[in-house]
């Protein structure tokens, strides 16, 4: 499998390029032509943007990228709310109001299937109401639920404690302890080393 991380703009997220020849795109925060650069060197077919969440740190590439490569953004339904006001995806921070429009919203337990792999998203509220990890065999791309040693903020606005814990607790720490996180802040762990955190 083709993974490469890329870390982007100025809250240092991770933007993941996933697949083999084709690929997707998850969570394109920032430095669109840094992605667009790492896509067209390894010779990579590009066939979706997919958003953990709908913050602006986790999408501002997401229009550069659309246009350029024609590809389709999906998101979880329950962001649609987030995702169009910038006093909940927090771009009003930046100076600037962005809303994105999706092309297509997922739910829990959908499958995107593509040549060479498939994704499952798992919904995992908390961060924000639409919060979702998406799942390729023992390998996790956790969003902002789940980081190494910690988990996501909940005190900007939807976010739930309460809701984050129970995430965690019944969608990601019953997948295998081998399953590797891939977070998006910070570095990877797995979920062997998180179970004891909680």
């Amino acid at each position: 499998m083709f993974l490469k991380c890329i870390e982007v703009g100025d809250v240092v997220t991770n933007c993941y390029v996933f697949g083999k020849k084709e690929v997707v795109i998850i969570d394109p925060g920032d430095d669109a032509t840094k992605i667009e650069s790492i896509i067209v060197e390894n010779d990579l077919i590009p066939k979706a943007i997919f958003l953990t969440h709908g913050h602006f740190d986790h999408f501002l590439g997401c229009s550069y990228l659309k246009q350029r490569f024609k590809l389709p953004i999906y998101a979880h339904s329950a962001e649609k709310e987030i995702l169009s006001n910038p006093a909940y995806n927090l771009s009003y921070l930046i100076g600037s109001e962005i809303k994105i429009n999706c092309d297509g919203y997922f739910e829990d337990g959908d499958v995107f299937e593509f040549a060479d792999f498939s994704l499952k998203v798992l919904h995992t509220p908390g961060h924000t109401p639409g919060s979702s990890c998406f799942l390729y065999d023992n390998i996790l791309f956790s969003g902002d639920t789940l980081f190494k040693d910690s988990f996501g903020r909940c005190d900007l606005p939807l976010g739930d404690e309460n809701q984050i814990f129970e995430s965690i607790k019944g969608k990601l720490l019953v997948l295998p302890r081998i399953t590797k996180v891939y977070p998006g802040h910070g570095v990877p762990t797995t979920i062997g080393d998180e179970l004891k955190n909680f």
